[in-house]
């Protein structure tokens, strides 16, 4: 399970909470018009890795998300029971599915001995498969100026025999204030579960 120790945010939460929170308060006010166009986020791309002779063939499962995960509004939690999605400010595509791309990408880029795929698709013969699960239960900003992923991975062979599961809290402070800085955020914090993943497939390949 990955420890991570939160360091000082560069933002006072304050600040952060106010900027991401501010069009929703004016929005119940009255006070601000709906007229403007949301903007809409995908997850930053990443470099494709230098392709070797391949040894392992994994498959990723669709990323499965909590049900307040599943809308186009980023999450923002305001405290230790309430949620809000924004309305101004969306994802792009869904983010599942965003989820499960970028993982793919970061696998591949960390393990460029081994064929990363999505579940479904074609693998190659003759090599150990490993099947990727993963459960999404945060994925979110916090009031605190952090972007949280949360959940639990699950490691299993060919044969469908489970041989690692794996809770996960990774908390990212964000560089800046507004939104494209918690999407970044969140990019690198789901980068980090990434990352540990790829060193237990590296240890089991």
């Amino acid at each position: 399970m990955i420890t991570t120790f939160r360091s000082k945010p560069t933002l006072l939460p304050g600040l952060i909470f106010s900027l991401l929170l501010g069009p929703l308060l004016l929005g119940l006010s009255g006070c601000a018009g709906s007229d403007a166009a949301p903007a809409s986020y995908l997850l930053p791309s990443t470099t494709p890795a230098k392709q070797y002779p391949q040894t392992l063939a994994i498959s990723v499962a669709p990323v499965g998300i909590a049900g307040h995960l599943d809308s186009e509004g980023i999450v923002m939690q305001l405290n230790d029971i309430e949620v809000y999605q924004a309305r101004q400010h969306l994802w792009a595509e869904d983010i599942g599915e965003q989820l499960q791309q970028r993982l793919t990408q970061r696998l591949t880029l960390s393990l460029p001995r081994s064929q990363v795929v999505g579940k479904g698709q074609p693998m190659l013969g003759g090599v150990p498969v490993r099947d990727v699960r993963i459960r999404v239960s945060r994925f979110q900003g916090h009031n605190d100026g952090m972007a949280l992923a949360e959940g639990q991975w699950q490691l299993l062979d060919g044969s469908g025999r489970l041989l690692k599961q794996v809770g996960f809290r990774v908390e990212q402070p964000l560089t800046e204030d507004g939104y494209p800085a918690l999407v970044r955020a969140l990019a690198t914090a789901w980068d980090r579960v990434a990352d540990q993943l790829a060193a237990e497939l590296d240890r089991q390949g």
